[in-house]
């Protein structure tokens, strides 16, 4: 059984600090692990910006924060003026590219099941995390990146794609509980241990590439495009149908004959996103009737995913379903 590669981070990792994101030349070095307990007079400007709502604001507080160089240390933020690796890579995970996940804490602590992970904490906004992990070779930085990023896809994570950049700044940030490992592995490509409870809560539907088998033979009838037309009345008032009513009599029509629409992962997020615009917490029900078609259906994760809609501020247009539709064939194309 060959050994663990296993790097000893007790040592003082010297990086370059740079007064603020706008500094193009470095203030001075500091000792990597200073910095990631750091409690200062800039704590408070943390503090202030995560309670923060105003976008504008928050930036402005965000820009007064020192930041340092986690790769390198180096004079200027450039390559050519590099004078020592550090050997470690900082990943960031915003909470914005991974609707799908509402607990940041309890993903730092499925995080930390993987043994190449030396610190995992918040970040300076409070609403993502970032990960420093370990590596051999800081000439394959951006190919060590891709491999990581690619690692954490299969998880169902999104990371920042820029940091891939091995001058990239990470702003001081302070977590009272972060995961810290330092002895933790070397991360190779291909690690030996990896952690099936990050990938098993956080792995989405699977995104496929091609289309989806044809569907079996259906029992809708052609009322169904009846009822959808623009055109159409109801009854009773002789009124047109509202977008709302058109889609809850689309969607409750899918119900009754049990298809499955949502066999594509960004089908199902829109679909899920255009119940919850409409009908909000009450279409809860709604939206794990409609995912209950899909054979790997899995009912913590539907419904972790429409609590994560129903705080989250993405805008569908409920045209989109109707696309859905179409595809499958249950309604003829909208005409645009």
């Amino acid at each position: 059984m060959a050994c663990k590669k296993v790097r000893n981070m007790e040592n003082i990792i010297k990086v370059s600090m740079f007064e603020s994101a706008q500094n193009r030349y470095a203030s001075g070095v500091v000792n990597l692990w200073d910095w990631l307990f750091l409690e200062d007079y800039r704590t408070v400007l943390i503090k202030e910006l995560r309670n923060e709502s105003d976008l504008m604001k928050r930036r402005e507080l965000k820009e007064l924060l020192p930041a340092i160089t986690v790769s390198c240390a180096c004079s200027e933020r450039r390559t050519e003026k590099i004078y020592e690796y550090t050997n470690l890579i900082c990943i960031d995970i915003d909470g914005k590219d991974n609707p799908s996940i509402s607990n940041i804490e309890d993903l730092k602590i499925k995080l930390g099941e993987l043994p190449y992970i030396m610190y995992c904490g918040l970040s300076a906004s409070g609403n993502g995390l970032f990960c420093i992990i370990p590596y051999a070779d800081p000439t394959n930085h951006k190919n060590v990146f891709e491999a990581i990023k690619n690692d954490f896809e299969e998880m169902g994570i999104i990371i920042d794609k820029s940091c891939g950049d091995i001058c990239r700044l990470r702003f001081l940030s302070h977590d009272t509980q972060p995961y810290v490992n330092k002895h933790a592995e070397v991360y190779t490509s291909k690690p030996k241990t990896k952690s099936n409870a990050v990938e098993y809560i956080y792995k989405p539907k699977q995104k496929y590439k091609t289309k989806p088998p044809k569907p079996r033979t259906l029992l809708i009838p052609n009322a169904i495009e009846t009822f959808l037309r623009p055109n159409n009345f109801v009854l009773e008032s002789a009124t047109p149908l509202t977008k709302k009513q058109k889609v809850e009599r689309l969607l409750n029509e899918i119900t009754r004959n049990q298809v499955d629409i949502t066999y594509y992962y960004d089908d199902w997020i829109a679909i899920g996103n255009i119940i919850k615009n409409m009908f909000g917490e009450e279409g809860r029900a709604l939206f794990h009737k409609v995912s209950s078609f899909y054979p790997n259906y899995d009912y913590d994760e539907t419904d972790r995913e429409y609590s994560a809609m129903i705080i989250g501020r993405y805008r569908y247009n409920s045209d989109r379903l109707f696309e859905i539709a179409a595809e499958y064939k249950l309604i003829s194309p909208i005409k645009k």
